[in-house]
This record gives structure tokens, sequence and C-alpha cells, in this order.
């Protein structure tokens, strides 16, 4: 088992700030990628389909 780094509160509040701003950076990303996939251009269905489902 890998030994977890011992730190201060202090250290600990630094890192959790630095990983708090890469999760919002991440989280913004996932919003624009999100956001392009809904505007992808929709494509016609030409063939018939038939849809069997119970009530």
């Amino acid at each position: 088992m890998s030994e977890h780094k011992i730190g201060t509160r202090e250290e600990w509040q630094v890192a959790r700030g630095e990983l708090a701003k890469l999760e919002a950076e991440q989280a913004e990303r996932n919003e624009e990628i999100k956001s392009k996939r809904r505007d992808l251009p929709w494509v016609p269905v030409e063939k018939e389909y038939e849809f069997d489902a119970e009530d």
C-alpha cells in the first residue's frame, strides 16, 4: 500500500484550494463540451421505423 502524505492543516487548505480551482475549470470545460454536443447538426431519419413496446 502506498504511503499517504501527512501535512499541516495549512498545507491541506492550499492543496484543497488548488484542487477546487481545477474542479471548477473542469466543470466549465464539461459545460462547453455538452453545449457543443447539443449543437451538433441533426441528420434526418429517412428510413421507416416501427417501435413495438408494451403499454
